[in-house]
């Protein structure tokens, strides 16, 4: 335990740090205020990571440009943090390298990416790592394949072996036959039932409704929180970073949407500030 307290003592410090530069919500009350993309971008120059990004792109004056910029910080706070890392880390680390391209609340349903992922993290032989590297990717992965099951029933209408293709091959604390049972529910109630009944809807992890992405990002949050709890000195604190930044530049361009089309100023606090 002393070696691993040594081992990321100094990554932790650093990562409190960047989530000291994480956006709070009375700054997301004022970016509410705002009437103007310029009034928007004008701020976020202010504030000490984006006005970073911002140097020497004095040109920068609509909302394509800056999104760009805002996408560009998060590459920039993985770069930081994997130069800090130790070998082992850094393997780590990588895994999650390829989800830095993904400009969505949540990443696409990248099937050969998160089935060599989890091939992957059985190489691992630190049980530790191994155990935080499941948790992580394991419960991202039952919930893409809900999310998209829920999509493809609610919205598209295809059929069994449609969803089946598209699915990621990989099962963490959904069962297998469960996975099964969704993919032949012929109703969306049916399917809803089903779902209701996994693990995710029991006990600690319980949610009182599916709802397609909240329900992602309500069960990733409460992962996080359990994760960096149980494994305080590892990279868990690592990726929960990593995600809460995910979530901050999402917020920032659907305000900046909102912004730019007039969006009533309730409406958008209402997907920013949930």
């Amino acid at each position: 335990m002393a070696g691993e307290l040594l081992q990321y003592s100094g990554l932790i410090t650093k990562i409190k740090a960047m989530e000291g530069r994480l956006l709070t919500r009375e700054e997301y009350e004022h970016i509410l205020e705002f009437q103007t993309v310029h009034e928007t971008i004008a701020y976020l120059r202010e504030q000490q990571i984006y006005g970073k990004i911002y140097g020497g792109h004095d040109e920068i004056q609509h909302r394509g440009q800056v999104e760009a910029l805002i996408y560009n910080s998060i590459r920039e706070d993985y770069q930081s943090i994997y130069r800090f890392c130790n070998p082992l880390q850094r393997s780590a680390l990588r895994l999650y390298e390829k989800q830095l391209r993904y400009e969505n609340a949540v990443p696409e349903l990248d099937t050969g990416y998160f089935t060599e992922v989890w091939k992957r993290i059985g190489s691992f032989r630190q049980q530790r790592m191994k155990r935080i590297l499941r948790e992580v990717f394991g419960t991202q992965i039952d919930w893409l394949n809900i999310m998209w099951m829920y999509r493809a029933k609610r919205f598209f209408g295809q059929s069994e072996a449609e969803i089946s293709g598209m699915l990621i091959p990989v099962h963490y604390k959904l069962k297998k036959s469960e996975i099964q049972h969704m993919v032949e529910a012929q109703k969306l109630d049916e399917f809803l039932e089903i779902v209701e009944k996994t693990v995710y809807f029991k006990g600690k992890d319980a949610l009182l409704q599916l709802q397609d992405e909240v329900s992602y990002h309500q069960v990733m949050r409460k992962m996080y929180r359990r994760l960096c709890r149980k494994y305080p000195a590892s990279l868990a604190p690592v990726f929960a970073y990593l995600y809460r930044k995910e979530q901050e530049i999402q917020k920032l361009t659907t305000a900046l949407e909102g912004i730019r089309y007039q969006v009533p100023e309730q409406d958008i606090r209402t997907l920013i500030l949930q």
